[in-house]
């Protein structure tokens, strides 16, 4: 088991400093392997293409979004603030390094990847929103989530081909579009803004290592 988690750690490490290094498309699976320094029958042995990969990198960066903001915020605290934590942090993430806003680029238009987002978000967004939503059903959350994904694969879009909209504009929209799906009275959802900007601007978040 330890071999094993050591190869795929190797291997998802490795692909993300080339992916950010080199672009996505300009990186092959042989530039991994020889990275790695790993043969080629173990690459697939733990993963089908260069897209699996990438699926398992955006996995564990969902992961530790959802650690991060549990770690800022108790877990039967703020549940508008824990939600957008997790969306502003993606956000200034690509803002802060341009060089991953392609990889979101790529995994939103993987349908492959995009299911997978959107079957996580969705849980997510069920566990957050629930209680100001009783009567919501899973398809009433999955909807949402579907929304709230072609806004963010929007506005990345957006910042990486025409960057008109001042980064604080961006975060107050995207955040504006996406509360009220939840039905959270504007008033909250101004005070939730609030409160993830005070604690972007600490610059004591990590995703990966990299600081936001």
């Amino acid at each position: 088991m330890q071999h094993k988690n050591e190869i795929v750690n190797k291997v998802l490490n490795v692909s993300r400093n080339l992916f950010i290094k080199q672009g996505y498309a300009g990186t092959k699976i042989q530039h991994i392997i020889d990275e790695a320094g790993i043969t080629t029958g173990s690459l697939y042995h733990f993963f089908h293409n260069k897209e699996d990969i990438l699926l398992h990198i955006v996995k564990d960066v969902f992961c530790q979004s959802v650690e991060l903001t549990d770690n800022f915020v108790k877990k039967t605290d703020d549940p508008c603030l824990r939600f957008s934590l997790e969306i502003m942090g993606q956000i200034c993430f690509i803002q802060k390094y341009r060089e991953i806003s392609e990889l979101y680029l790529v995994a939103y238009g993987s349908s492959l990847i995009s299911e997978h987002i959107v079957i996580m978000a969705t849980e997510r967004n069920r566990e957050l929103f629930k209680k100001f939503n009783p009567d919501f059903t899973y398809e009433d959350f999955y909807a949402r989530t579907l929304a709230i994904k072609g806004i963010l694969h929007s506005f990345i879009d957006e910042y990486v081909h025409y960057n008109k909209l001042k980064d604080d504009n961006r975060l107050n929209n995207i955040l504006g579009l996406t509360l009220p799906f939840f039905n959270i009275p504007d008033k909250q959802i101004q005070k939730t803004i609030q409160k993830t900007k005070k604690i972007f601007k600490s610059g004591s978040i990590k995703i990966y290592g990299l600081q936001i």
